[in-house]
């Protein structure tokens, strides 16, 4: 056989196994070690199965998205509205039954001190589709954003439902994953 045939079976055996240990992974079986991420907790490589690992680990990157998107949006609402409106913004511009859910939200916390504090910030006990309430109420501070409040409304009634597959441990399939990818970066584009 030419050396040139064996170079090009070579490759293509080589693509071959790639494949496999790719489809092994899916199955959550761990042949990569290096593109694992790092485990908090001994218990869950011992005690669980090698799938449900596999899937909370790639459910895990879907989480950190949510995580800096929703934290960087109340950024922009806290710092905008704090800008435009002075220290006294959460109890001027907060719609009322917000303001309202954050405060049993912090008179729970109170009761189970034993726990973390959430934030040191009442809009840090928002949730996400209060944050589009929140910028939507007072569109005349955030208007020079966003083309429309249908723009706005849209991407976080999309978000919103795949958010809360991911917070109660489901799994979103790889097209739902794109789209939030999708509209994260229009978001980031929006809001330079």
């Amino acid at each position: 056989m030419p050396q040139k045939n064996k170079l090009k079976e070579f490759i293509f055996n080589g693509l071959l196994l790639n494949d496999s240990l790719d489809r092994l992974e899916e199955k959550g079986i761990s042949i990569n070690e290096g593109h694992k991420l790092k485990i908090v907790s001994r218990i869950i490589e011992t005690d669980f199965s090698p799938r449900i690992i596999y899937n909370s680990i790639k459910m895990s990157s879907v989480f950190s998205v949510f995580f800096c998107l929703e934290n960087s949006v109340r950024d922009l609402i806290q710092e905008r509205l704090a800008e435009r409106h002075g220290p006294t913004w959460w109890n001027d511009k907060i719609p009322s039954k917000i303001k309202d859910n954050v405060i049993k939200l912090r008179e729970k916390e109170k009761i189970n001190r034993y726990l973390a504090q959430r934030s040191l910030n009442n809009i840090g006990y928002t949730f996400f589709g209060q944050l589009c309430q929140i910028i939507i109420s007072n569109w005349e501070d955030f208007s020079d954003l966003f083309p429309d409040q249908h723009w706005i409304n849209s991407r976080f009634n999309d978000l919103e439902m795949s958010r809360n597959i991911i917070m109660h441990t489901g799994m979103l399939p790889d097209i739902e994953i794109d789209r939030i990818e999708s509209i994260c970066r229009d978001w980031l584009k929006q809001v330079g």
